[in-house]
């Protein structure tokens, strides 16, 4: 799902067309870079005596202080894609982030206009509860003619590469051919740099959450003497890249909509181990364990305006966007029930 203020903010929920592309795993890659990828360590250091356990609601270690340039140096991007690049997108240094919140690093270059390349570092342990051969399933057509993804596990790692089809492009061979080709020139590069840079360490996901919305849905309804349906939510107008939805997954990332009979909803974003990036300044008392606040008034995609909440359990992050005037409830209203929902 991509993805990023004390919550990343999230993309429009919508569908904008089919998407056409496909994953892939790539087989094992020659575990020294090619002529052109020499800015890699070609030897990791030695396993640190004692693994750091990150506790439920911090945030985990940045690889490389998410310093893309050290991860794959541009010469390598340029190398590797035949062509001029740059680095678009880098973590930003504050506030939550869904990729970093998931333990990984992901950087985005552009080439000819279009964004060429992307790849991402995860630890192993930190996407441990993905599924990885089906976790971009809208990607059904092995013709990959959009976007395509390797994804390679390896030495207590997981390197993501992605590549779009474009304009103008000089592939030699279909799409899924040239992410093969790509992820055997970056991935070693990628992965030696990170572990070279890393100590290790793993999450605690003590008290993470863990919704089912329709049980969500009732308890919230029950407690305000209202009837709701719970509905999961949170679909892209954007491709679904492959990263977005590994680290959606690894973070808990969820999205319910509490609706009425009479079609109003309530929608509620959620994020696991995410307090790191809660702001608690300016917050006011709720069910304990949480607090929160009120959001500005903002547009939500169904162009409703009004005001928002959000709130942390010191380990959760929850955001309401908005509760509709017809529903006659106000946001701190809905707030305390949901945290009471979530509590018990």
């Amino acid at each position: 799902m991509s993805p990023r203020s004390a919550i990343a903010a999230v993309l429009t929920i919508a569908i904008a067309g089919v998407l056409v592309s496909c994953t892939t795993d790539v087989p094992p890659v020659a575990e020294t870079p090619s002529a052109t990828a020499t800015a890699a360590p070609t030897t990791a250091p030695a396993p640190t005596p004692e693994t750091l356990v990150v506790a439920p609601g911090a945030r985990p270690p940045v690889f490389l202080d998410g310093d893309c340039e050290r991860m794959l140096p541009l010469a390598v991007v340029e190398a590797t894609l035949g062509r001029a690049a740059e680095l678009d997108r880098a973590p930003e240094p504050e506030g939550y982030d869904v990729v970093a919140g998931a333990g990984g690093l992901s950087c985005l270059w552009w080439a000819d206009n279009v964004d060429g390349l992307r790849v991402a570092v995860f630890t192993a342990d930190s996407v441990s509860e993905v599924d990885l051969t089906t976790v971009d399933g809208w990607r059904a057509d092995p013709a990959c003619d959009w976007y395509c993804s390797v994804i390679i596990e390896r030495d207590g790692y997981v390197v993501v590469t992605t590549v779009n089809g474009f304009d103008g492009a000089d592939v030699a061979g279909s799409l899924h051919e040239e992410a093969l080709r790509v992820a055997e020139q970056v991935a070693p590069v990628a992965l030696a740099n990170v572990a070279a840079g890393d100590s290790r360490w793993v999450r605690d996901r003590t008290g993470w959450s863990d919704v089912d919305c329709s049980s969500l849905a009732a308890k919230v309804g029950t407690s305000l003497g209202r009837e709701f349906g719970g509905e999961d939510w949170g679909l892209y107008v954007d491709p679904p890249l492959t990263v977005g939805l590994i680290a959606d997954d690894a973070a808990r990332m969820w999205v319910c909509r509490f609706v009425d009979p009479s079609g109003h909803y309530i929608e509620a974003w959620g994020h696991a181990g995410a307090a790191w990036g809660f702001d608690a300044s300016s917050t006011e008392a709720m069910p304990r364990p949480w607090i929160g606040r009120i959001l500005e008034a903002d547009m939500r995609n169904d162009g409703h305006v009004s005001e928002g909440w959000e709130m942390s359990d010191g380990i959760n992050v929850v955001r309401l966007t908005g509760v509709p005037a017809e529903l006659g409830l106000g946001a701190r209203e809905v707030a305390a029930a949901l945290a009471t929902a979530l509590t018990d």
